[in-house]
């Protein structure tokens, strides 16, 4: 099992994309079969999308030796390109699996809420200038607490399939520089989901909506219903917890 960071504005997500394309696990299937000269294929917690970070994702993978682990990861990240780095590496069962066994995972979305964004939050917050109603995004965020269907707040190509999460904490903090965090924490995830819901707080924060809205939505499971999608670039995936 690894633990892996990286900034994902140059690639075009994390999964594995048709060749020609660069992602996240190509330079890390790339990078780990040439370390340990063999072919390695992993499983990975979340599949984050086009301009989405990581600060912990997961994987895991098997070798058919027993590995120097700090030699490894030595040689791992003198290999990684400059915005992916591995943090960690340990053995674990055979069975263990980073997707089907995570019990919990966790984003984290950054606002910048003033007249101006610091050069050098421009690639991970978005900015938004207009005066925002922090209490009342709160009490929004606490309306998807618990076990919904997130139908309306999710891609439209998820509709197919199950659209009920739990989610354990949604939390907003604002930073006395003025940057608003969200922190959101669920079983799983639906495909752009957690940008769809900060999206969506964001326009109550703004004033363009009430929360009467979100309680429809989440009833009538249109996406319609739903706010505006925010920028990728603002998201990061922050912990994947396991079962013991």
């Amino acid at each position: 099992m690894a633990v892996v960071e990286y900034d994902g504005t140059g690639y075009n997500g994390f999964q594995i994309q048709p060749e020609g394309t660069s992602t996240v696990q190509g330079e890390l299937i790339r990078v780990l079969s040439t370390v340990l000269n063999e072919k390695v294929n992993f499983r990975y917690a979340g599949r984050t999308d086009a301009g989405v970070h990581a600060k912990y994702q997961v994987i895991n993978f098997k070798n058919s030796r027993d590995l120097d682990v700090p030699r490894i990861l030595w040689s791992i990240n003198s290999l990684l390109p400059d915005d992916i780095a591995v943090s960690k590496i340990e053995k674990v069962s055979p069975s263990f699996d980073a997707r089907k066994n995570a019990s919990l995972r966790e984003y984290n979305y950054f606002v910048v809420n003033k007249e101006y964004q610091s050069v050098f939050l421009k690639k991970f917050s978005i900015l938004i200038t207009r005066k925002l109603n922090i209490r009342l995004m709160r009490r929004a965020a606490r309306i998807f607490l618990g076990v919904k269907d997130f139908g309306s707040f999710c891609s439209s190509s998820c509709l197919s399939c199950n659209t009920v999460r739990k989610v354990f904490k949604f939390i907003i903090e604002k930073t006395a520089d003025d940057i608003i965090i969200f922190k959101i924490t669920a079983n799983s995830f639906l495909y752009n989901m957690v940008r769809i819901l900060v999206g969506t707080i964001l326009e109550v924060g703004i004033g363009k909506r009430n929360l009467k809205s979100i309680s429809e939505a989440l009833e009538k499971r249109d996406r319609k219903l739903a706010g505006k999608i925010v920028p990728a670039k603002g998201l990061f995936l922050t912990r994947v917890e396991y079962l013991r």
